[in-house]
């Protein structure tokens, strides 16, 4: 699940697993392709589990996690296994076991799952978390979607929002992001959106549909770059782009390295945030916290990581959105400047140390007496 970080889910792993073993009374192991150990430079070779290539993939993957996984915690008396997503929920554990559920996503897009992943996120997901000692999830919407889809009790779910990196995250001073633009070769400042280049879910096709309109209609001039590894339909959004009249303007980077996401979110305009279902959003809390105007969907846990810093549109119109971007445009800039002052003090709720002794927390607290053992030490 960590897929070199490239996922929600990925930065969720290395965040959190390169925090907790700062954590009083957690020893964490990490299990990983070799591939993805230089993530990890925090944790020793002793704590480190690697995952043989051949299940790198798929249903081989799966396998490792259902068959090999278990005789490794077994023959090592693991006392707790954390799966980081509810697809790597071990069946039959020989440890407790507590899931992060991020999103009920194959309940609310059953477009986006074929036949056989939407099976398992509707029908064997809900009923492997029953089975769980404990469930996290990372928003108190995706945790009320939890106990309406997986039919688990509120009393159950420990709600730990995803953090931030405060020492990354901040403004930065208009120089140096006028450099990284010419660096970049890009003009001016620029409408962002930063997602894995996925269709239908991240709702690309259409923001550049409304994209276009507000350029006819003269609302805006600004380029939109659109930063993200290739994912499922990547190509749907390709041709999208290759279509609009305003394909010169519009910009896809690939995948942009956390290092470089601060200047990315500190020299645009605005992020522009469509997606129709996220779990928590976290590139709506890192931009607020670089201090940049947001442009959100309404739907899922934004509004929840929003708050009144953001601007919020209904993502499935594009009217909606376009009415978003005109609002923005006409944005005086003391407004302006008060709603960036809000994201920044928004962001602020956000920390991935706090996440990660909130979550070392709950897997001392099921461990009931080992819990209470280890912190009398």
């Amino acid at each position: 699940m960590i897929q070199g970080g490239l996922s929600g889910v990925g930065r969720y792993v290395v965040e959190i697993a390169q925090r907790i073993p700062q954590s009083s009374g957690v020893d964490l192991h990490v299990a990983g392709l070799v591939d993805d150990r230089h993530l990890f430079p925090k944790t020793s070779d002793a704590n480190w589990i690697s995952i043989p290539k051949r299940y790198a993939k798929g249903a081989a993957n799966l396998f490792w996690h259902t068959m090999a996984l278990p005789r490794i915690l077994r023959q090592r008396s693991f006392d707790l296994y954390h799966s980081p997503s509810y697809r790597r929920i071990i069946p039959c554990c020989p440890a407790a076991q507590i899931a992060t559920v991020h999103d009920c996503a194959p309940f609310h897009l059953r477009e986006k799952y074929g036949l056989i992943r939407g099976f398992f996120g509707r029908s064997f997901a809900p009923a492997m978390a029953r089975r769980c000692q404990g469930i996290l999830t990372v928003s108190h919407f995706t945790a009320r979607d939890i106990v309406q889809f997986y039919k688990i009790p509120i009393d159950s779910i420990n709600v730990i929002h995803n953090g931030l990196d405060h020492n990354t995250y901040y403004p930065r001073d208009s120089k140096a992001l006028a450099d990284f633009r010419q660096r970049m070769g890009i003009a001016k400042p620029y409408l962002l959106y930063i997602s894995r280049l996925e269709h239908p879910g991240k709702n690309h096709v259409r923001l550049i549909e409304a994209y276009d309109r507000a350029r006819k209609a003269g609302i805006i001039d600004a380029p939109l770059v659109l930063g993200g590894a290739p994912w499922h339909g990547a190509e749907t959004i390709r041709q999208r782009v290759a279509s609009s009249p305003f394909a010169a303007s519009i910009l896809l980077p690939g995948f942009i390295e956390e290092a470089d996401l601060p200047l990315w979110y500190g020299a645009a305009a605005a992020l522009i945030f469509p997606s129709l279902i996220e779990g928590f959003g976290l590139p709506v809390a890192e931009a607020l916290a670089c201090g940049i105007p947001v442009l959100s969907s309404d739907r899922g846990s934004l509004p929840e990581v929003g708050g009144d810093a953001a601007l919020y549109f209904d993502p499935t119109d594009i009217d909606s959105i376009v009415r978003s971007l005109e609002e923005f445009a006409n944005c005086k800039p003391e407004a302006r400047e008060a709603l960036c002052k809000r994201g920044i003090k928004q962001a602020a709720k956000f920390h991935w140390d706090n996440a990660a002794q909130a979550t070392a927390k709950a897997y001392l607290k099921l461990l009931g007496p080992f819990a209470t053992h280890q912190e009398s030490k």
